[in-house]
């Protein structure tokens, strides 16, 4: 059943990626989406890092932007990949040559997330900042390349032994919005698929994702049990000296 679940979901991430609407898979991705966009959108510089691309979801907002993109990853699920390599060791991404990177749902499966931050603030330019999500509650996805779940303060403190300055950490979702998952992978991956059905069943499964915001947002307690965490934060310029010079 779970591989079946697996392929199944594979198809439709396909096909929802193709058609942009990748987002509305299930409530957390769906408020994962609403909280990364805008930071995005505000704080992307070129050229981009986008580390762990996966199926390359942010590149079309990233190009319309003007920004140009350099996408890296192990593997190339997107046939967009630019270079395969590791986000913990990146030889092939120049020192302080990215203004921006992104870095979303990947950290999870990196064996070493700390060595991975300090890459990030290597390729980083003085003032650069890194769009980052990661998961605090999930099913075991990945296996068994799925490592570590986060809290704010792990991520903190992450961050900050990467040298790295953290200026927002923000709560996505909550337990209702986490419990949703399941019933949306269930119903997509069993109607979803069927001939003739992909789009009206994601259109059911899209009326149920709004309809259960609202009660994520009123009972889902995101403060203590969030589904995810988006991070902004930013490479400092080099600290000057006395005299005023670099350092």
């Amino acid at each position: 059943m779970l591989d079946y679940l697996r392929a199944r979901r594979g198809e439709l991430n396909d096909w929802l990626t193709r058609e942009g609407l990748q987002h509305t898979f299930s409530l957390p991705t769906y408020l994962l989406h609403r909280r990364t966009h805008p930071l995005v959108a505000a704080h992307a510089r070129s050229p981009c890092l986008d580390a762990g691309s996966g199926r390359s979801p942010w590149k079309p907002l990233l190009l319309d932007m003007g920004h140009r993109v350099v996408s890296i990853d192990v593997e190339d699920r997107s046939g967009d990949v630019d270079i395969l390599t590791d986000v913990q060791d990146m030889p092939e991404v120049a020192e302080s040559s990215m203004a921006t990177v992104l870095c979303t749902q990947v950290l999870e499966h990196v064996p070493r997330p700390w060595q991975a931050l300090r890459e990030i603030h290597r390729v980083l330019r003085p003032g650069g900042h890194l769009v980052l999500s990661v998961p605090h509650l999930s099913v075991i996805h990945e296996a068994p390349h799925d490592y570590y779940r986060y809290t704010r303060y792990g991520l903190a403190a992450l961050c900050e032994e990467a040298g790295l300055e953290v200026e927002e950490i923000e709560e996505s979702g909550g337990l209702v919005c986490f419990l949703s998952h399941g019933f949306s992978m269930l119903f997509l991956c069993t109607f979803g698929v069927l001939p003739g059905m992909r789009r009206l069943a994601w259109g059911i499964n899209l009326l149920f994702i709004r309809l259960l915001e609202p009660v994520d947002r009123l009972l889902g307690g995101a403060s203590v049990y969030p589904c995810d965490y988006v991070v902004l934060a930013r490479k400092p310029h080099t600290p000057a000296t006395e005299d005023g010079s670099a350092a």
